[in-house]
Formats: structure tokens, sequence, C-alpha cells
């Protein structure tokens, strides 16, 4: 009886193998887990990354002052449209309407699909598909960007924390949707609930909150 229900446990592992072999297919995957507490590993391609994204900070600043002159025509043409037509936060809204197109993804250990996603995945999708690179992990993601007050975060905004036992370091990310005086909420992989929006005023998230970083001003 005993051996029997160690050849069907077996079996059971085995068959489990595959089908996460085979749903891995085509998935880029993380050094760890995203958004459970696990410290993933900082590597030599990830360091790299950050690198290459602090160069180009001076190319973004001009870009910014290019949008600046772009506003102060338009508003010189028809002053109603100037609200509208700051591309900063255009870009802002497209990176949020971005992520959100994944809501009701399941969270996967290095997915990066729709049939499962991690956190770190997420925000890289949503910046990448409005032509901005970011690094694979939260961690590298965390080392990048303007660290911004809490009471200042604007929707577009990266979101940090440290959920491993210790709050040692960054383990999982977010974006802001929203800042109401003060409360803010975020869309996120979580590891138990996929893709969803949260409140940071959540015990867990407050217990656990980190820092929040700007990436496009």
């Amino acid at each position: 009886m005993k051996h029997y229900f160690f050849t069907i446990l077996f079996l059971f592992l085995f068959q489990n193998s595959i089908e996460a072999q085979s749903f891995n297919k085509n998935m880029t995957i993380a050094s760890v887990s995203e958004g459970t507490g696990i410290i993933e590993k900082y590597d030599a391609s990830e360091k790299a990354l950050v690198k290459k994204f602090k160069k180009k900070e001076s190319e973004v600043k001009k870009y910014k002052l290019i949008s600046d002159k772009l506003q102060k025509r338009l508003s010189l043409e028809d002053a109603t449209t100037i609200s509208n037509t700051n591309f900063p936060n255009f870009q802002k809204a497209e990176v949020i309407e971005a992520a959100k197109e994944y809501i009701g993804t399941p969270y996967h250990y290095g997915g990066m699909t729709k049939k499962g996603i991690d956190c770190s995945a997420l925000m890289l999708f949503a910046y990448t598909k409005n032509d901005m690179e970011l690094p694979r992990t939260s961690r590298a993601q965390s080392k990048i960007g303007r660290k911004i007050k809490k009471s200042n975060a604007e929707p577009g905004d990266l979101i940090f924390f440290k959920t491993n036992r210790r709050r040692s370091v960054i383990t999982h990310v977010g974006l802001v949707t929203e800042n109401q005086d003060g409360h803010i909420k975020f869309i996120h992989a979580s590891s138990s609930k996929g893709v969803i929006e949260s409140d940071l005023e959540e015990s867990y998230y407050q217990r656990t909150f980190a820092k929040i970083k700007r990436i496009i001003e």
C-alpha cells in the first residue's frame, strides 16, 4: 500500500512537471518568484540594464523640454487644448491602460504572457508597449527613476514593496493608478489573486511599502 501511494505521488509530480515545462515554453524565466517574498538575484545583466537606463536620463530630460515647447505652441493655437496635450501625462495614461489589459491574468512565476505573468513583467510590458525599456526584475526596476514622496505620487509611478520576512530588499512592484489626497491605488500581479488593482491602505501593503519611483517626468 505504501509503495502504491509513492508511485501515485511520483506520477502526479511528474505530470505537473511536464505541464509546467509546457506552460513556460516561450517564457523568460525570472531568477525567483516575484511578490512572494523571495529575494531575487541582482545579476550582471540586470545591472547592465540599470546602467543603460540611467545613461538615457539626459535624453529623457531633452525629450521633456521638447514636450514643453510643444505645449507652448499648442497653447498659442488653442488655449482650451493645453490641459489635454501634456505629452508626459498622456504617456503615463497609456502605460496604465497597457497594464490594465492584463487585469484578471493569473500570477505565474517567470510568466510573460496573458496565460500567466509576474509583477515585474507586468511593469515591463506596460512600459515597453509605450517604447520605454525597463529592467526585468522588481529589484532592478527600483534602482531607476526619481524617488517620490508618497504624498506626491502620481498615476504612472512605480510603487515598490519589501515582502520578504526581514523586509531587507525589494521583492514586489506595482503601478500607481490613482492618488486622491494620499489615498493611493495601484495595479500589480498579486501572487495569490493575479493581476488586480489594490489599495495602499490595506494593512499588508502599508506594512511592506518601500518607496515610489517616477520613470516618466
